[in-house]
């Protein structure tokens, strides 16, 4: 598979520069968030942080424009049900998360790549709850996520090969 559409669950610290390098590599992103406040603020700092990229001459305003024009939010994880890929930027509590890719397992269609961004849990536990462990990634973004061209890809015992390539593609293009 090839990852076109990505989903993002959090808008927060690190949520929202994953939703930015997404749709700056081209990628149509859909951000999650539990609340519109929340989400308002997120895409807010998304508007702020490539206004100050255009303003150092590291990014056009029309190429701005375009990353913006790839975003748009959402309160519903539904709204995540044809991406190709969800990466979870949410609370590090390992309860939370489990319950969260419970729900995913069953909201995405059955070849979305789901990742997480945790370096606190193991990822296997996450991939169990999903219910598709064959599927799970770690996606590691180191912060500001717009600035540190790192992320770390992990992979399970359960994480298909195709899989990990796919996850570690997506890395090297954000």
């Amino acid at each position: 598979m090839v990852i076109k559409k990505v989903g993002v669950v959090g808008c927060g610290l690190m949520g929202h520069g994953i939703a930015q390098v997404a749709a700056q590599a081209g990628f149509e992103v859909i951000v999650r968030e539990s609340a519109q406040e929340p989400l308002d603020k997120g895409l807010g700092r998304i508007g702020k942080s490539l206004n100050k990229l255009v303003e150092k001459e590291k990014l056009t305003r029309d190429d701005a424009d375009a990353s913006l024009a790839r975003l748009s939010g959402t309160l519903e994880l539904a709204d995540l049900a044809d991406c190709d890929l969800v990466v979870e930027a949410i609370i590090e509590d390992l309860g939370i998360k489990r319950e969260l890719y419970e729900t995913l397992g069953k909201v995405c269609k059955p070849e979305t790549i789901l990742a997480t961004n945790t370096s606190s849990f193991p990822v296997a536990e996450m991939g169990a709850a999903s219910g598709r462990p064959d599927k799970m990634v770690g996606l590691h973004f180191f912060n500001p996520v717009q600035l540190m061209k790192l992320v770390e890809v992990v992979k399970t015992p359960a994480t298909d090969d195709a899989v990990f390539a796919e996850a570690k593609a997506f890395g090297e293009s954000v």
